[in-house]
């Protein structure tokens, strides 16, 4: 199932018509600058080429889609909402705003402009798609809102499971007749159940016979108690290393160590905009090596534990940079594997 999906569609093609070779040219370097995940590059193109011709809504568009690679979603948002003022008529904005709203956990927001994507076009496939995409989102989020009130609910946990698993399939990438960014959204964890604390084990020791003397005495068994675990104390101790392995990963992407940071996500982690791991972190290496320098502040950290090895960090994420600079909150879900925390999904909320 393919997430959120942008589009510039072939659909517009009759509005440029009419545009000379030197626009032509430069879409054409604009997509290959975005092609290749240098996005800023293609913004100042984008934005150099706006400033001859502000009217011109396949620029508008492209700019779009670059402030929502680059994660400036208010400035994104600002984009497709005038395109949508301007061109009622049009599906395109309406969509491209809904998956906006989604990457910022606006989910009512981004169902209602799919809707008006299809009121505008009914047979539009794509908002349709991302339409049934945004009501799972919503799906899994009501389900773990659920589990929380109540974790001996299973039947909510049978159902967040399913939608999950759903959100989670992968998908084939479509042919490059269409410019497609997708963005997804980190899907909640499945819960486990509460582990169950096992009785005390009673040893019996046999007592020392003793020389029998008139008659046999039937010796009572020696119980020794085994030791409980302490629940609360293993608890704090899961939560403080799973608040060291987000320091962790914090503190190597203000060091711009790419290795370390990258080894701090797991393998069934799935990145964002469809990019295949490969491609994904040739992007990370080049957007946290660039920068002169990065610092990440980490605030505000609510560990909740899902099961011995899940657990779900809430948290305030502050970025600056000698570039660009913001303050997000963020949501991820990290998973013990062979004594280190990973983490499995990330989104920004």
């Amino acid at each position: 199932m393919t997430f959120y999906k942008t589009i510039i569609s072939i659909f517009l093609s009759f509005f440029f018509c009419s545009a000379n070779v030197l626009a032509q040219t430069s879409y054409g370097d604009i997509q290959l600058l975005i092609n290749e995940g240098q996005y800023k590059e293609a913004l100042k193109l984008t934005e150099d080429q706006l400033s001859r011709n502000a009217s011109d809504i396949k620029l508008r568009f492209m700019q779009g889609l670059i402030l929502t690679r680059l994660d400036r979603y208010s400035e994104a948002e600002n984009v497709f909402i005038q395109l949508t003022k301007e061109n009622p008529d049009l599906p395109e904005p309406f969509n491209n705003l809904a998956v906006v709203y989604a990457a910022q956990g606006k989910y009512t927001e981004a169902s209602e402009a799919l809707k008006s994507a299809i009121n505008t076009h009914p047979t539009y496939a794509t908002a349709h798609e991302n339409l049934g995409d945004i009501y799972a989102k919503m799906a899994s989020r009501a389900y773990n809102q659920a589990l929380e009130l109540d974790t001996s609910n299973n039947t909510a946990r049978e159902k967040l499971s399913l939608v999950n698993e759903l959100i989670s399939s992968p998908s084939e990438p479509e042919p490059e007749k269409t410019v497609v960014a997708a963005i997804t959204p980190e899907p909640k964890p499945k819960l486990e159940e509460k582990p169950v604390m096992q009785e005390p084990e009673i040893i019996t020791i046999p007592a020392k016979s003793e020389p029998k003397v008139a008659e046999e005495v039937q010796e009572k068994p020696v119980i020794v108690p085994v030791k409980t675990v302490d629940v609360e104390e293993q608890q704090t101790q899961t939560r403080n290393a799973v608040e060291s392995a987000a320091k962790k990963w914090a503190k190597a992407w203000s060091a711009q160590d790419v290795d370390t940071y990258l080894a701090s996500y797991a393998r069934e982690f799935v990145p964002p905009k469809r990019l295949s791991r490969a491609a994904w972190e040739k992007e990370r290496r080049v957007r946290l090596s660039k920068p002169s320098f990065i610092k990440i502040t980490l605030s505000a950290l609510k560990i909740n534990l899902h099961g011995k090895d899940y657990a779900e960090i809430r948290f305030t994420q502050s970025y600056q940079s000698d570039t660009y600079g913001d303050k997000v909150k963020k949501e991820i879900l990290m998973r013990k594997v062979e004594d280190k925390w990973l983490i499995t999904q990330e989104r920004t909320r």
